[in-house]
């Protein structure tokens, strides 16, 4: 096994068998049902939008940070983080996106690797993964032993986005910052295609958690 990348501690790496997975994905392709499919199978997931939700609630760090930054407009009436003003926010206006990435990222991959870091100290056999949208935009692919891709075609991403509420706008804003998911294909280890049924994503998930040993 490749030395574990998130510690860089090898001695501790020779003893592990649990593998470290980054998973990513096109828009609305399913990694976050992947996740769930994954835990039922013994791995601990970490997903990094749910590491975003915690940073944004109000008096933590990354609201702070944004609050100072961008001021009292991203909140709401009660002083809440409103992720639907500060996504406005991001839209219209491309240093805000910069500002919000250069802010909440570093806070996000420093949170998930001690988590991992941690998981692996507790149950050292016990596979990871962490669910990261932009693993590949945001250069942290190195820190993991494997990638895995959860795609669909664009068109899909775009209807299932649609059907969620999202404006045409906002779907060509926020499918505009990402890799094509054929690039992405070519950069992971493993692609799990999901435009069809959950079962046939279950049963891809299984040969993902259990993989054949030659």
């Amino acid at each position: 096994m490749r030395p574990h990348k998130v510690n860089g501690e090898s001695d501790r790496a020779k003893l592990r068998q649990g593998r470290v997975v980054g998973v990513t994905g096109t828009m609305a392709a399913g990694k976050s049902t992947l996740g769930k499919m994954l835990e039922e199978e013994g791995w601990w997931v970490i997903e990094s939008d749910g590491l975003v939700h915690r940073l944004y609630e109000r008096g933590a760090e990354g609201y702070r940070k944004l609050v100072d930054a961008l001021g009292d407009s991203i909140l709401s009436s009660s002083k809440d983080l409103d992720r639907g003003l500060l996504a406005a926010s991001m839209i219209r206006d491309s240093s805000v996106y910069a500002t919000v990435n250069h802010l909440i990222h570093p806070m996000v991959r420093a949170t998930w690797k001690s988590e991992v870091g941690e998981s692996l100290r507790l149950h050292p056999r016990r596979n990871v993964a962490v669910i990261i949208p932009l693993l590949f935009e945001v250069g942290v692919e190195e820190s993991f032993d494997e990638k895995v891709l959860v795609g669909c075609r664009a068109t899909v991403s775009r209807q299932r986005l649609y059907e969620r509420g999202l404006a045409p706008e906002a779907i060509d804003f926020w499918m505009g910052k990402q890799w094509a998911v054929e690039k992405k294909a070519q950069a992971c280890d493993h692609v799990l295609w999901n435009e069809g049924s959950l079962a046939l994503l279950r049963d891809q998930a299984k040969r993902l958690a259990n993989p054949v040993r030659g």
